[in-house]
Order: structure tokens, then C-alpha cells, then sequence
């Protein structure tokens, strides 16, 4: 279990350790460990960019890193353990995240790596946070956020589809033209993606 008295500096530490005998600096989270694994991603590892110089792979990386579900399913990650996330859980945890630290990852296709861009992004903020969506990292106002929900609720109230969001409201829908001002305007907005995602 994790020592809730150590300062937490990354992600991967909220994972159960995966113990290896390699010594060295991962790279992943670049931290040194003494039980570390050799570094041997599959072929299909496509996000080498994201990575740290370094020889190993840590033992909480390695656990991040080897149980596809970290991957294939949304998580939110706290002091009280990792929590899978359902499409319908993830607004509610981003309105009103966990206590800090934490960290969230959201994910549409289930086949990204992008829980890599905020291995060393904990957050401590409820109001100001990262995650990570897909291969992004995003960040959050949580201010903002509750009015993006809120346009996205009534749009969708009124049958505007999802592809309208992102892509801008078709001409039967203008006679909401106010609501269809904002929804042009938030879909310049990558967090705005998440939300119609989760609505």
C-alpha cells in the first residue's frame, strides 16, 4: 500500500509496485528504483516521444504500463486507490474531484498511452487540474468546466447531436442562436471535447 505520509510526485505511485532486481533510473517517471524491470515494450508501443532518458522501468510504471486496463479504461487515481471510470462517472469526477493529490485519465478509444503525459503532473488543485485525454493532457478550470456541462446539457435537451457540438450546430437548430454562439465557441476548446464525450 501507499505511504499516504510520502510526498506523492507522480502518477504511477498510486499503483500497486510490480517488484523487480533492476537497478537504475526509469524511464518512464525518471525516478530511481532498485527494483526496477528492463525496458521491453511490445511493437504496437507508439509513444517513445513521451519517454525519459534512463535504463529501466520503475516498479509502479511498470504496473502502469503492463495491466491494459490502466489503458483501455478511464481512471481517477487518489490516496484512497484507482477508481475505473463508466462513461456516466466521468463528469461527476471531474466536477468534483477527489481530495488532493490525484490524477485523471480519460479515454474514447481504449488504445493510447496518454496516461504517459501526466505520469509526473499530480495535481493538488480541485479548482485548477490536468488530466490526460487520449494522447493529450488537457487543463482544467473547474469554474469553466461547470459551464461547459451545463451548455452541453441543454443542447443535448434540445436533440443538438454530439457531432453538432464538436462541429458546429446545423441551420435547424440556429433558432437557439445564443446557445448556438457558445457551442461555436466552446468547440475551439479541447476540454470542450471531454465534456460532449461524457454528456
Amino acid at each position: 500500500m501507499l505511504d499516504k505520509t510520502r510526498f506523492i510526485t507522480r502518477v504511477s505511485q498510486f499503483f500497486p509496485p510490480t517488484p523487480g532486481s533492476r537497478n537504475g533510473k526509469c524511464i518512464i517517471c525518471a525516478h530511481y528504483t532498485e527494483k526496477g524491470h528492463d525496458v521491453d515494450f511490445s511493437g504496437n508501443f507508439t509513444s517513445w516521444n513521451l519517454l525519459q532518458e534512463g535504463n529501466c522501468i520503475c516498479e509502479y510504471c511498470y504496473t502502469l504500463c503492463r495491466d491494459q486496463q490502466y489503458r483501455r479504461i478511464s481512471w481517477v487515481a487518489s490516496l484512497k486507490g484507482v477508481r475505473f471510470l463508466k462513461r456516466d462517472e466521468i463528469l461527476p469526477v471531474l466536477l468534483e474531484p477527489p481530495e488532493p493529490p490525484f490524477a485523471v485519465y480519460i479515454t474514447k478509444s481504449g488504445k493510447k498511452q496518454g496516461f504517459l503525459h501526466i505520469v509526473n503532473r499530480v495535481n493538488y488543485n480541485k479548482n485548477h487540474y490536468c488530466i490526460a485525454f487520449e494522447d493529450s493532457i488537457l487543463f482544467v478550470e473547474r469554474s469553466s468546466l461547470r459551464e461547459m456541462v451545463e451548455i452541453a446539457r441543454q443542447a443535448r435537451n434540445l436533440r443538438f447531436s454530439k457531432s453538432e457540438l464538436l462541429n458546429g450546430p446545423s441551420a435547424k437548430h440556429w433558432e437557439y442562436k445564443e446557445l448556438c454562439m457558445k457551442i461555436e465557441h466552446l468547440s475551439r476548446n479541447p476540454v470542450w471535447e471531454v465534456v460532449v464525450f461524457a454528456v
